[in-house]
C-alpha cells in the first residue's frame, strides 16, 4: 500500500453545486499550500476543535505535512470561480490496509453537501490504493460526522466520555 507523494495531485474527483457556486473536488497539490493556510485561518476555534479535539493556531507543520508527506491522500473541495479552499478530507494511511481519516468544511459551507461528497470520493481513492477499512474518531455530540459515518457504511465501535471511535468498511 505504499503512496508516493502527491498521489491525487489536481485529480478532479467530483463536481458539485452549493448555492450557485460550482465547487471542485480534487487532489491536493503541493502549491496549494499558502491557499490552505489561508482556509485553516479562516475556520472558527469550535470547528477546529471539532475537527482535531484541540485549538490549534499554528498550521504550517500540518499543511507541510498534508502538501509533503508519502502516505497521506489528501484532497479538498474548491469553490472553481475563486479558487477558494472550502474544505479538506484526508487519509493517514496507518497500516496495511488501514488508515485513519478526517474531514472539515469551512462554517458558511457546512451542511451543504460538501463533507459527504469530499467523503464519497476520498472513499473510492481509498480503495484504489487498497485501504480496506478507514477508521476514526467523532465526538459524541457530533451528530453530523455520526450521520455521515453511517451514510458511509461505518460504525461506531467503542465509546469514550466524549469521543466515539468509528470503522467504515470499505469492501
Amino acid at each position: 500500500m505504499s503512496v508516493k507523494r502527491c498521489p491525487l495531485c489536481g485529480r478532479v474527483l467530483d463536481k458539485l453545486n452549493v448555492d450557485g457556486r460550482e465547487i471542485i473536488i480534487r487532489g491536493l497539490c503541493p502549491e496549494d499550500r499558502d491557499n490552505l493556510l489561508r482556509f485553516y485561518e479562516k475556520l472558527r476555534d469550535e470547528t477546529i476543535y471539532t475537527r482535531f479535539f484541540s485549538v490549534i493556531r499554528y498550521f504550517n507543520p500540518y499543511v507541510e505535512r498534508l502538501v509533503s508527506s508519502t502516505g497521506i491522500l489528501a484532497i479538498v473541495a474548491e469553490d472553481a470561480k475563486s479558487g477558494e479552499i472550502v474544505g479538506v478530507a484526508e487519509l493517514v494511511l496507518d497500516r496495511d490496509g488501514v488508515a485513519e481519516g478526517g474531514i472539515i468544511v469551512l462554517e458558511s459551507m457546512q451542511g451543504k453537501g460538501i463533507g459527504s461528497a469530499m467523503a464519497l470520493a476520498l472513499k473510492r481513492v481509498a480503495r484504489e490504493y487498497g485501504v480496506k477499512m478507514v477508521y476514526g474518531y467523532i465526538l459524541a455530540d457530533n451528530i453530523k460526522a455520526y450521520r455521515l459515518v453511517k451514510k458511509l457504511g461505518g460504525k461506531p465501535k467503542s465509546y469514550y466520555s466524549s469521543m466515539i471511535y468509528v470503522e467504515v468498511p470499505l469492501d
